[in-house]
């Protein structure tokens, strides 16, 4: 009898315990564990100040001395004079101070892009690229495999000339009416038009801030060895422009396919009003055009540089006002607007470039360049030089100046160049590439971040887009430095 109560007690016990854990489970199910989630771009970035902080007490302090070339009078680093300083770790002060610093140091490219971002704004309120871009999608009916090649060809050729690398912010606004009429995403917005200039940015024949002055301070005849570089720079294009056309099919099969969680105009509807293009957009357009031409001729013969092309934005955006007829008051209030719309983007700039401050206060930028720089004297030619190519894209996290990356790498690589037996003109491809395809996916790269804040795009999904793409580039560069090293490319 003892035994048959014992036997109830248990089972009493294992349903009430039972019970226990149905109710634990509904807990559970209630309460499920948050998915991790990166964290705003602006923490991110401050985070990689800490880092960088940190850096400084890790890292000894080193410098290489700088020497004044005879030709330029540029400050260039010599290569054989590394040498271990007195450290200078980063306060929490430094800390704190670097971030106004960086928006000091980043303070004509910030101007510049509030400038770039107002004028577009009042040549974007005129309806003029709206309207071209709806009459071009609705001449092509909607084919994304000739709009978007027709768009990233144009980019890629801006970019490769120069004209179009920090203003490529002020172009993701034409490339949301692209992409939202399309029935597609953001990413294709930012695809067709900042990853579209760089294409021909990074892989540049001719451009003078990183190309021509990378030439210069290895001893090499400006634009020489540019067959290579024009077939690359075509190569890059090519597969960017694909690459972006095969996302683009998948958006059309199913919207779902994109990388970003959440498409804000899917569920837009059209107003029902069509504005048909006519003579005053067409004569909006160009303007544009004809002012853009202008810099364009100016960068090339008249070293135009980046104060030209914002006066000539200016200069179009006020002509395109008197165009449309639009009214002063709204002029001011359409240029305020622009301005607006890049505050975000702006002051990630600044943001960025207080990781570089610092790394230079804290005299580590040397140590770091100094230390990848050693693996690669005892390595053979062709595995050496695809080593610089890399250290490069890494080191580009730490300098994303392309003409400051220069100033440092090149006088070192240059010599190096010599000592594992390929051509300088290797260097400088190894430079050229490493510092540019990197740009498009370091949290460092000012411009990088301030597209994807224009966007609306969360850093985590631009990378989930492009790191294969970066890869295909990076691909092309390794076979083309491969190439240039068994060929003797000079």
């Amino acid at each position: 009898m003892f035994g048959c109560i014992n036997i109830i007690q248990k089972l009493k016990m294992n349903i009430k315990n039972t019970g226990n854990i149905a109710q634990e489970s509904k807990v559970n199910l209630k309460n499920p564990r948050k998915k991790f989630k990166v964290p705003d771009t602006y923490v991110l970035v401050f985070v990689f100040v800490i880092i960088a902080a940190i850096l400084t007490y890790i890292l000894p302090a080193g410098e290489y001395n700088l020497i004044k070339d005879p030709g330029t009078g540029r400050s260039l680093v010599d290569p054989a004079s590394f040498h271990f300083v007195e450290r200078n770790p980063a306060s929490l002060m430094d800390v704190l101070l670097s971030i106004p610093k960086g928006m000091k140091n980043a303070g004509w490219v910030i101007f510049l892009i509030f400038i770039i971002g107002g004028a577009f704004k009042i040549i974007d309120d005129t309806g003029a690229m709206k309207v071209s871009i709806e009459a071009l999608v609705e001449k092509f009916e909607g084919k994304v495999y000739i709009i978007i090649p027709v768009i990233m060809a144009a980019m890629s050729v801006l970019g490769a000339l120069g004209i179009v690398v920090v203003s490529a912010i002020a172009f993701i606004p034409l490339g949301i009416h692209v992409s939202k009429k399309l029935k597609l995403d953001p990413v294709v917005a930012v695809a067709i038009m900042y990853v579209g200039a760089y294409a021909g940015f990074v892989t540049s024949p001719f451009i003078p801030a990183t190309l021509q002055l990378a030439q210069n301070i290895a001893g090499l005849e400006p634009l020489s060895g540019m067959g290579l570089r024009v077939v690359v720079w075509l190569l890059v294009t090519i597969v960017s422009i694909l690459y972006t056309i095969r996302y683009a099919k998948k958006l059309e099969n199913n919207i779902d396919n994109s990388v970003l969680d959440k498409i804000e105009w899917t569920n837009d509807k059209d107003s029902g009003d069509t504005v048909k293009l006519n003579w005053t957009h067409i004569s909006i357009l160009m303007v544009v055009i004809i002012c853009f031409a202008v810099y364009a001729y100016g960068a090339l013969n008249w070293s135009w540089g980046s104060d030209h092309m914002g006066a000539m934005l200016i200069l179009a955006a006020l002509l395109s006002a008197v165009i449309s007829r639009m009214h002063p008051d709204k002029v001011a209030q359409s240029f305020i607007a622009g301005c607006k719309d890049m505050i975000f983007g702006t002051m990630i700039i600044g943001f960025a470039g207080a990781i570089s401050v610092v790394l230079s206060e804290g005299k580590i930028i040397h140590t770091i360049i100094y230390g990848f720089s050693l693996p690669l004297k005892g390595l053979p030619s062709v595995l050496s030089a695809n080593c610089m190519l890399l250290v490069n894209s890494i080191f580009n996290f730490f300098v994303s100046s392309g003409s400051g990356q220069a100033a440092i790498v090149m006088p070192l690589m240059a010599p190096m160049a010599d000592i594992v037996g390929i051509t300088r003109q290797v260097s400088v491809l190894a430079y050229q590439w490493g510092d540019g395809f990197s740009n498009t996916i370091i949290p460092t790269s000012g411009v990088l971040m301030a597209v994807l804040a224009v966007a609306k795009i969360r850093f985590e999904k631009w990378l989930k887009f492009m790191i294969p793409l970066f890869l295909i580039w990076m691909l092309i560069g390794f076979i083309a430095v491969t190439v240039a090293v068994m060929t003797g490319y000079n």
